[in-house]
């Protein structure tokens, strides 16, 4: 009898685990949909918003507020990369684009981080580079047009430069203060299963 009675608590416990186990495997399927629905969005989003803007504002001059940020009609492109390095190497930063993109892409197929705060980074990020890599391939270069009417010597940009900015900004912010290795949420997920 005794017998009987612990083969049906193990039969239990693993039917049990084998419950946590499927709900486990719904929650990270659907918490991996979401995820690459924000993420899809995002870079469609940023994308568009930067094409629409370098085709409306690029040959505009316009004080969006007075005495701190405007539209400067540009009669150039931009042939270089942030603050003009690698001008005229064209070739160059569309390589390194296609690798970076490449290597975003690939990180992201093997980790499949479903963080929010990461998503946002990451769709600003693909997003804003997609957006200076389609104006590097069709025009040979890219359209800045957006400047600081206070602070004079700083770059012209233009929105995908923002996106990847902020998009950095919000990685950086993820990276230090939210971010948990898979091998340390293991072990805080072990810990509080001894203490019950």
């Amino acid at each position: 009898m005794k017998k009987n009675i612990e083969i049906n608590d193990k039969n239990n416990l693993k039917e049990n685990e084998k419950t946590k186990i499927e709900t486990q495997n719904k929650l990270t399927k659907n918490s991996i949909f979401k995820s690459l629905i924000i993420k899809i969005s995002l870079i469609f989003l940023a994308v568009g918003l930067d094409l629409l803007t370098k085709n409306f504002f690029y040959k505009e001059n316009v004080t969006i507020i007075p005495n701190v940020i405007g539209v400067r009609s540009m009669s150039s492109l931009n042939t270089g990369g942030a603050w003009g390095i690698l001008s005229e190497n064209l070739g160059l930063l569309i390589l390194i684009t296609i690798i970076f993109l490449a290597f975003v892409v690939a990180q992201e197929i093997i980790v499949k981080n479903t963080d929010k705060l990461f998503s946002v980074a990451f769709g600003l990020i693909v997003g804003g580079a997609i957006g200076n890599f389609i104006d590097r391939i069709f025009l040979g270069g890219v359209r800045d047009f957006i400047f600081f009417e206070f602070f004079e010597s700083f770059p012209t940009f233009n929105l995908a430069d923002s996106f990847l900015c902020v998009g950095m900004i919000i990685l950086a912010i993820y990276i230090l203060f939210f971010y948990k290795p898979k091998e340390k949420i293991n072990i805080d997920n072990k810990t509080k299963s001894k203490d019950r």
